[in-house]
């Protein structure tokens, strides 16, 4: 339970300054207002916003273990592949964990972890699925843009359903899906750890 603290004194102000009110905490954004917006994003953020209510989820369930980490890391490297070689080398070292979002078999640790849970392995295949096959999915065929939003939509009644505050989709606007082919242009490490952290929610 959070500390009931003594309000601040009153703010002196110099004579003929004024002080500035406080901004107005902006609205929680809707499920279906947040869809709206995703429309223009880029496959890249769309599968970034589904990754993070995955890793809120996860973390909410208390599911730990150095195969969820290793899947974690290795999705949020994806924005950086902006180079055909090297994104091979990156999806070849794809892990366990999105292969089980592949419709493989579930890793046997994890599997050992299941009876803690409180969800069976269907469902966790389905949290896992939507930021996978978001990427996955598109990755070598044509864009499938209504799939991708199906995936993304499974991933918000998720974070609807379980109490997680979405991710502030604000900080993908400049990702488009009308730019390179889906997949929006290529960002910087700077970017990516600004998106990864998104410490602003709606």
């Amino acid at each position: 339970m959070a500390a009931f603290l003594s309000p601040p004194p009153p703010r002196i102000c110099e004579i003929g300054v004024a002080s500035s009110p406080a901004k107005p905490k902006p609205a929680r954004m809707t499920k279906d207002a947040l869809l709206d917006h995703a429309q223009t994003l880029s496959l890249t953020a769309r599968a970034c916003i589904a990754l993070h209510i995955t890793e809120a989820y996860f973390k909410k369930i208390g599911l730990q273990h150095p195969l969820v980490d290793t899947f974690f890391n290795h999705l949020w490297d994806h924005p950086l592949q902006s180079d055909p070689k090297a994104f091979s080398t990156w999806e070849a070292q794809r892990g366990d964990l999105v292969d089980f979002g592949l419709t493989d078999d579930l890793p046997d640790d994890l599997e050992e972890l299941m009876p803690t849970l409180p969800i069976n392995e269907q469902e966790l295949f389905h949290v896992v699925e939507a930021p996978v096959e978001i990427l996955w999915g598109n990755f070598f065929s044509n864009p499938d843009d209504q799939e991708a939003m199906r995936y993304l939509h499974f991933s918000l009644d998720l974070a609807e359903r379980e109490g997680l505050i979405f991710p502030d989709i604000s900080l993908y606007q400049n990702s488009r899906y009308a730019d390179n082919n889906g997949w929006g242009h290529p960002i910087s490490e700077n970017v990516r750890d600004s998106w990864r952290s998104n410490t602003n929610f709606v």
